[in-house]
Order: structure tokens, then C-alpha cells, then sequence
């Protein structure tokens, strides 16, 4: 392996001149908090490898654990169907329990320069032992989250996209509702802008009014507005939610959780128990 691909530790900033260069190298570990970031990097690494990616012909998509190492391993052995190169992208590699590490460790001893296999996980550190053992044979990549100055620049230059901008005020407003994920902020942004397309400033009352009512709002509200039969606001809340990227099954499921625990705490009071510790456990 030249020089070229000499493993190394990067984030996401470092990482990218080379991408952009079209030095891709054959294996990255990708990890972090930063979801947008890490689908962002992954990507530019298809793009700048395969030109036009292509599913399930030059690029192929996993997640683990529906699909074992085994699996991923297996479409490392060729080409893609009518390209001479191949993108393998293997999500969530923290889900693995006791992963076969040496099959997988004997293909980064020598793998094939016309695939780049891309590996995410969504951890903090790579400090265990399997992600040790991999970070001699790929390029480990560490996305986390935007310190506060890029974070500022992000926000500004999403505004910008959109012919607007925000004040320093609205812009702390904003954080402290939706958080630093920027993900959720891309999504709350896109929201705001098109609620106030004739403005061209967006103010701390602006992002009150629009962004706070979906921050505020969780399945405990929802459980209220059921328990009250406030049948419009829960289909709004519910709508909301769904649109943040809550699933269906998720919501049922919180949602049946805290009516069992609610409907047992009644039982205990209706029985006369009132020692908050016992009716606690």
C-alpha cells in the first residue's frame, strides 16, 4: 500500500481535501455524534470514488446487525456490476456484539484498491478493543459536533441559502430549542423560512412562535391532550412529532408505556397506598 493511503487519524474538516481530490482510501472508519456530518463525509467519499453511485450496482448500503460481517465482506469481492470500482458503506458497526474481528481484520490487512469500504459507528470515543484493532488498517475519521463558532457560521450560511439571515439573539433562541444536531437544526431553519417568506430578518419571537411550539412538544404532552380529548391539538402534536422523524411504532409504544404507568399510579391511590417510594418502584 503506497504512501497515498497511509493510515491515519482525521476529523471531518482534514479528511475532506483529499476526498475532494479524489484520494480516496480503500477503508474508512467513520465515528462520532454528528449523524449529519458522518452521512455528509460518507457521501463525498462515494461521489468522489464512483463519480455517480449507483444502489446496489456500484454502491451498496448495510446496516448492521440485519446484515453480519459475512455479508459485507461478500460484496467485497468484485467490482460492481458495470463499473470497475464498488462502494461498501456498513452502518451502525456499534450494534455488533462480538463481531468475527478476524475475518474482517484479514481483508483490512490487504484490501482491494478498486472498493472502498466505508465503516460508521455512532460513538463518542474508538477506545474498545475492536475499534482498536481496526484503526492501524483504515483511516479513522472522528465526526463530532460543531464547536460554537462553526455552529454560528453554519446557521448564518443556512439562512443565507434562503435570502435571509438571523439575529445573534434569534440564533441562541434557536439553539437552546432544537440543540446543536444539525440535522434538527436544517429541519427547524427550512420550517422557519418558509412560515416567514416575507421577512427578512428573522427575530427571537420569531423562533419563539414557530420553532418553540414543536421543542416543546413530546408524548407527554400528547398523553395530556388524549387524556383531555383535545382531538385536534393531539392530531397536531402527533404531526409534529412525525414530522421531527419519531416513528409510528415509537410513538405507540411511549405512548402505551406511560398510559400503563399512569393507570397504575391511580390503582395504588385508589387502593388507599400513599407512600410515594413504594408507589415509585
Amino acid at each position: 500500500m503506497g504512501t497515498l493511503f497511509k493510515m491515519t487519524k482525521l476529523n471531518y474538516n482534514s479528511a475532506l481535501p483529499a476526498i475532494k481530490k479524489g484520494q480516496i482510501r480503500p477503508v474508512y472508519f467513520i465515528y462520532g455524534d454528528e449523524s449529519y456530518l458522518m452521512d455528509d463525509l460518507v457521501q463525498k467519499i462515494a461521489a468522489g470514488f464512483l463519480g455517480t453511485p449507483d444502489k446496489e450496482i456500484n454502491y451498496f448500503l448495510r446496516y448492521a446487525p440485519d446484515a453480519a460481517i459475512e455479508d459485507v465482506l461478500a460484496l467485497t469481492a468484485g467490482a460492481g456490476l458495470f463499473s470497475a470500482r464498488k462502494v461498501v458503506v456498513y452502518r451502525d458497526f456499534q450494534n455488533l456484539r462480538n463481531p468475527p474481528m478476524d475475518k474482517l481484520l484479514g481483508y483490512l490487512k490487504n484490501p482491494n484498491t478498486d472498493i472502498c469500504l466505508v465503516l460508521t459507528a455512532r460513538i463518542d470515543s474508538a477506545n474498545q478493543a475492536k475499534y482498536q484493532k481496526i484503526a492501524d488498517l483504515a483511516a479513522m475519521v472522528q465526526v463530532s459536533a460543531l464547536g460554537e463558532s462553526d455552529l454560528n457560521r453554519f446557521i448564518h450560511s443556512e439562512f443565507k441559502r434562503y435570502n435571509k439571515q438571523i439575529s445573534d439573539e434569534a440564533m441562541q433562541s434557536l439553539l437552546y430549542l432544537v440543540g446543536e444536531k444539525i440535522h434538527d437544526l436544517k429541519t427547524e431553519i427550512a420550517q422557519l423560512v418558509n412560515f416567514y417568506r416575507d421577512k427578512e430578518t428573522i427575530s427571537p419571537e420569531d423562533i419563539e412562535a414557530v420553532v418553540g411550539i414543536h421543542a416543546v412538544q413530546n408524548v407527554f404532552e400528547l398523553t395530556r391532550q388524549i387524556a383531555r380529548k383535545n382531538v385536534s391539538e393531539a392530531v397536531f402534536t402527533t404531526r409534529n412529532l412525525l414530522e421531527k422523524g419519531e416513528s409510528a411504532h415509537a410513538i405507540l409504544a411511549l405512548l402505551t408505556r406511560h398510559m400503563i404507568i399512569l393507570w397504575k399510579i391511580r390503582g395504588f391511590y385508589n387502593s388507599a397506598q400513599k407512600n410515594e417510594k413504594t408507589i415509585m418502584q
